[in-house]
Parts: C-alpha cells; structure tokens; sequence
C-alpha cells in the first residue's frame, strides 16, 4: 500500500503570485491568488517505493525570475521561472544545507553539511575548481546574505552565528553568540536590514544587530508552543525546534513554525521589538510555512498517511486575525487534489530533530557525518 508524499518546502516569488510546493524529487507551482495549478508535479514517475528529497533547500533570486534548489542529489538546479525550464545544473561538493542568490543573480552561495560555503557562478566554465569561502567545524544549518552583499552569516549546530565578509569570509566581522541549542533559522528583518533574527532548539526568537554582535531581543516561546509540540520519540524531540521563520511586511509580523508540532505562533513588531499575538493550530503536524503577497500564510501539513487528510491549509487575515479557509474553498481544494507522488515506505520527515547532540541519531540520509560533528550524552 503506497501513501501520498507531503509538500516538504514552499517558498513564494517575491514578485508574483506564485509558490512552489516540493514534493521529494519535482515540485509544482500554483498560482496563490487562485488557487490554480501553474506547473503540475510529472505523473509518469509518481509510484515510487520511497523517495528522495532533491527540494531540501530552495529560494528565489531578487526579482523572481530564478528559482534555485539542492538536496540529497547534490546537484544545484536554477530554473527559469517564466516558462520553469532548467537553467543550470551542477554538482555540489557535499549536500546543501542552505543556499541564496547574491543580489545580482551571477552566482548561487551555498553552504553544505560538512560547514564550508561555496560560491557557484550562473556560467560553468571547464576544469573549474571552487575554494570555500567560509569553513566551520561544525555542521551549517542554515546561511544568509545581506542585501548589500557585504557579509555572509552562518548558522551551525554548535550554537553559533558567524558574520563574515563576502565574498571573503575569511575576515570575520563578528559572532552573534547567546544560543543554547542548535541555530536552525537565520534571516535578516525585512523591514530593518540591519537586523538579523534568529532561531532553532532553545525554543527562543533572538534579534541582533548583526554587525556588532549585539544582541537586543531574546523571546522564549516554549510556554506558547508547549501545548502542541510532538510527543517525544528520544531526548533529541523531548523540546519543541523551530524549522522556518515566514515575514509579512506589511503588517511586521513573523510566524514561527515548530518541527512535527500542530501549530505555529504569530509575533508582531511593535516598539522596536517582537511581542506574542497569536497561536495558529492546525489539526495536523505543520511541515513548512510561507507568506504570499496578498498576507496570506501557506502552510504544508504531513498526512499522517492518511489520504484523506489535505496537503496544504491556507490561513486569511481579517481584521488583524488570522483565518483558516475551508477545505473546499478553490483556493486549496485545487492543490489538495491534484496526483502527488505515492510511496511505499515514507522517510523521515524530521531529520531536523537530529541536528540537537543529546543522542547519536543519524541527521543525515546519505550516510555523511559533517567534519568535527559533536554529540553529547543524554543526562
């Protein structure tokens, strides 16, 4: 018996109603003020006995017109986004865990398990060779560039935040420090590009001027996120972690999505600072979260392996409250219905928890340990 694969990653363009929805080894795209399908997932090759994640790490480029992704096939694809043909395709050194287009779309920064950031240009050239520009002795969670492409800022498993200079990151500008689990989420402010916002296991949104390594705002949710978090399967899920951080401009809000929990927690920006406005609970575990430009949040549930629970959940904001669309509503009842791939054997849909050192658990899928990983010892 094969079960229905969840969309794992969205990410929206910048420019257009459009979001990408990846589902193991293709994604689809619709359209978010509609609901209606763009580019629809290749139905010749949807029955698998598992699957694996060629959409672990995805992003758009300024304007919208690039779409890149990396995953377990270490490979870079950069699609056009004005017909979604192939672009680019190359390999990467290790698996990506994060990458981003500078701001001139010439080169894809990508940053891999084993905690080096490379630099891919747009244009292969033969007998090329690529030196890292960063290097860590840990894992790289997640990576960012400021928009003015002056630094390049890495998050690890070993809690820290490096800022460093781009493109060369071996002038460290300074490290933003005060985690006490892995950093999962790094992401400059929207609306204050001099700010950095970051996340991961110990439960709490900090807020830093980034240049300085100053840190001016440090908000525990545990308390919000508790009633909802997954029941423990080892001391690695024993505390909820957050896996994505979605901004609205307009309204200065960020939503907080927790790994495997049926919720995610609204914050506001008011005073210069994050506070708690609301709890959005969904009835399945949350996979991934995404803003479109209308306000509206995207949000990819797990199915539990049931078929007839839906696959995305839309969230509408009415007068400063968030609103749940109704499952028949065209703007999902389209995306909820449309083939996905099946699988016979689901993977593991949180690896994330493997990242936190309390037990020798296998982060990874492909067998690769990242150089000078740690792990600790349950107490």
């Amino acid at each position: 018996m094969s079960n229905r694969f969840p969309f794992t990653k969205l990410a929206h363009s910048p420019v257009k109603p459009e979001l990408v929805l990846t589902n193991g080894e293709d994604y689809l795209v619709l359209n978010t003020s509609n609901g209606e399908i763009i580019k629809s997932l290749s139905t010749d090759k949807l029955e698998k006995e598992t699957v694996h994640d060629d959409f672990r790490s995805i992003n758009f480029n300024k304007d919208g017109s690039l779409f890149a992704a990396s995953g377990e096939n270490k490979k870079i694809c950069v699609w056009d986004t004005k017909d979604w043909s192939l672009k680019l395709s190359r390999s990467a050194h290790k698996r990506v865990n994060a990458l981003q287009f500078d701001s001139k779309a010439t080169t894809v920064v990508v940053a891999d398990k084993f905690g080096d950031v490379y630099c891919h240009p747009m244009k292969e050239e033969d007998n090329e060779k690529l030196n890292p520009i960063v290097g860590h002795v840990s894992m790289v969670t997640d990576m960012v560039l400021t928009p003015d492409d002056k630094y390049v800022i890495t998050s690890d498993r070993d809690e820290h935040i490096r800022v460093s200079r781009y493109p060369n990151g071996y002038n460290i500008e300074t490290f933003c420090l005060g985690h006490t689990d892995v950093v999962t989420c790094v992401d400059i402010l929207p609306w204050n590009e001099n700010l950095l916002v970051s996340a991961g296991g110990d439960g709490t949104i900090r807020v830093w001027e980034y240049v300085s390594g100053k840190q001016i705002q440090c908000l525990d949710l545990k308390e919000q996120i508790g009633p909802y978090k997954p029941v423990a399967a080892d001391a690695n899920s024993e505390d909820a972690i957050v896996s994505r951080l979605s901004f609205d401009s307009k309204d200065k809000l960020l939503v907080v999505g927790f790994a495997k929990a049926n919720a995610c927690i609204v914050l506001e920006w008011k005073e210069d600072a994050f506070s708690y406005k609301d709890t959005l609970v969904t009835r399945l575990p949350i996979l991934d979260i995404a803003f479109d430009l209308e306000q509206k949040l995207w949000v990819s549930l797990d199915p539990n392996n049931n078929d007839n629970n839906d696959l995305i959940s839309v969230f509408r904001l009415k007068d400063s409250k968030f609103e749940a669309v109704e499952s028949n509503d065209e703007l999902v009842k389209q995306v909820n219905v449309t083939p996905v791939t099946r699988v016979k054997v689901m993977p593991d849909l949180y690896t994330i928890f493997g990242l936190r050192k309390f037990l020798d658990l296998p982060e990874n899928m492909d067998g690769e340990e990242g150089k000078g990983s740690k792990k600790r010892k349950t107490e």
